[in-house]
């Protein structure tokens, strides 16, 4: 993934924690996100893994698996903020390392269709 494609920045991180934002939840992972009418950025994605969870080689792993599998299925939120003067700040989190690629990909997929059924009715007022 380009590097201007990845939610980068504290206070873009903080925004995501204060209320406003969207949590939708998995068994695996998590999204929250948040739209923005006033930026221009298109669609922005972070990838979270909390040092709770393990040692920093298995966090590793679990992020590029993650980055990977939005990689992969990027096409399901992308377009809508193409056509759109809106902005789309999300962050998948993890909430283990023990998972396997097919398993992450299965509920990023989920997460990013929840996501865009949220989401047409506010984006696109003829829908």
């Amino acid at each position: 993934m380009p590097r201007a494609k990845i939610l980068r920045g504290r206070k873009n991180f903080q925004r995501l924690f204060q209320p406003g934002a969207t949590t939708f939840r998995n068994e695996l992972v998590d999204l929250r996100f948040r739209i923005y009418s006033d930026l221009n950025d298109g669609c922005l994605m972070g990838f979270i893994v909390k040092k709770t969870l393990g040692k920093a080689t298995k966090r590793n792993r679990v992020k590029r698996l993650l980055r990977e599998a939005y990689r992969l299925n990027q096409h399901i939120l992308t377009p809508l903020f193409e056509r759109t003067s809106y902005s789309f700040h999300g962050v998948l989190m993890a909430k283990t390392i023990e998972m396997e690629f097919h398993a992450v990909q299965d509920q990023v997929i989920d997460l990013l269709q929840r996501t865009q059924q949220h989401l047409l009715p506010l984006i696109e007022p003829g829908s």
